[in-house]
Order: C-alpha cells, then sequence, then structure tokens
C-alpha cells in the first residue's frame, strides 16, 4: 500500500488545489457581475461544450447538484443570461441557450480560464506539459471503461 500511496497523495492534493485556484481565478471574473460560482460554471459549461445544452448534461459532466444547476439556471434566467427552449421532439427536455447579455460575462469567465491555463503553464515547461497531457489522455481513456 505504501507505493500506491506515493502516487495517492499528491494525485489528491493537486486535484485539490488546481480545484481552489481555478475557482479562485473564476470567482474573481464573476464578481463585478454579481454571479455565484454555480452561475459561472453553468455560464462557462454552455459556452464551452456546445450541443450539451440541458441542465442535466451540466450535472452529469460537471459532476454538481441537481439542485444547485437548477438555482443557478433560474438566477441566470431571470438576469437574461439565458433563455429556455422547450425541445419539440421531447418535452421533458429544456434546452439552456445563451443570450447576448452573458457575453461581457462570459468575455471575463473566459479570460480567468485563460489566465488559469497560463499560470500552470509558467509551472511546467512544454515537454511536461506534452507528458502530462499524454498520461490525462490515456488516463481518461482507460477510466471511461471502469
Amino acid at each position: 500500500m505504501q507505493h500506491e500511496e506515493r502516487y495517492l497523495r499528491p494525485l489528491l492534493y493537486l486535484s485539490r488545489k488546481l480545484k481552489k485556484l481555478y475557482e479562485r481565478e473564476c470567482a474573481r471574473a464573476a464578481e463585478p457581475f454579481g454571479l455565484s460560482q454555480g452561475e459561472a460554471d453553468v455560464l462557462l459549461f454552455l459556452s464551452n461544450n456546445p450541443g450539451f445544452d440541458t441542465a442535466m448534461d451540466v450535472v452529469k459532466y460537471r459532476s454538481v447538484s441537481k439542485a444547485l444547476v437548477s438555482k443557478a439556471v433560474e438566477s441566470l434566467s431571470a438576469r437574461g443570461y439565458l433563455t429556455l427552449h422547450t425541445d419539440r421532439r421531447d418535452r421533458r427536455y429544456t434546452h439552456l441557450v445563451l443570450t447576448e447579455a452573458a457575453a461581457p460575462a462570459l468575455h471575463a469567465l473566459h479570460g480567468a480560464q485563460e489566465a488559469f491555463l497560463a499560470l500552470l503553464g509558467g509551472m511546467t515547461t512544454p515537454g511536461e506539459r506534452a507528458v502530462i497531457s499524454a498520461v490525462f489522455e490515456r488516463l481518461c481513456e482507460k477510466l471511461e471503461t471502469v
């Protein structure tokens, strides 16, 4: 077990630190717009993942609670950042569509994502980033079968 812990502890630590750093960058960008972390996450998810545009998509792929997503969608819709469209083929689904009103907030949030990536990039060499990317891609592929 000692051998496995050698990998587990840093991996868990890194995961927590990266999440906190990412959330801090997003919170800075979201604050002038009065957006919560949940609202920022929903906006970024919809912007960065065309074709995945339902609340259930956000819940599934961002691993956040239905209640958080529901609250964020309600608030974003009330602000005019989202419009909701019932699926014509299956009325159980509601598609979330970003509006032009969301553009300034999204611009700031995308800037936060770029700042986060630049910060990480400054901590590693291009060769290290290539290795990290290859390892993470392979892990993601293998985790799909687990």
